[in-house]
């Protein structure tokens, strides 16, 4: 077997802005899905799954407002 070395890629991050319909922290994005609002989050679990919980407007609002609250929420919601 033979190692070939190239040039070093670095990929470029992926701008994400909060607006009406998404709001985005770390590692979660919570957004309105029809008439109502999801979040989903990596869970830190072992092999990478999301987890994914229903929101009220309420709770988007302040996710969106606030950022950092989004621990406090997912604990609401047994997470």
């Amino acid at each position: 077997m033979k190692l070939v070395f190239g040039e070093k890629i670095v990929p470029k991050p992926v701008d994400r802005r909060n607006d009406d319909d998404n709001a985005w922290g770390q590692a979660w994005h919570a957004w309105r899905e029809g008439g109502s609002f999801v979040l989903e989050y990596d869970s830190g679990d072992i092999g990478g799954h999301y987890r994914r919980v229903a929101l009220s407007a309420a709770e988007f609002q302040q996710l969106h407002a606030e950022p950092d609250s989004f621990l406090t929420i997912v604990r609401n919601h047994g997470g």
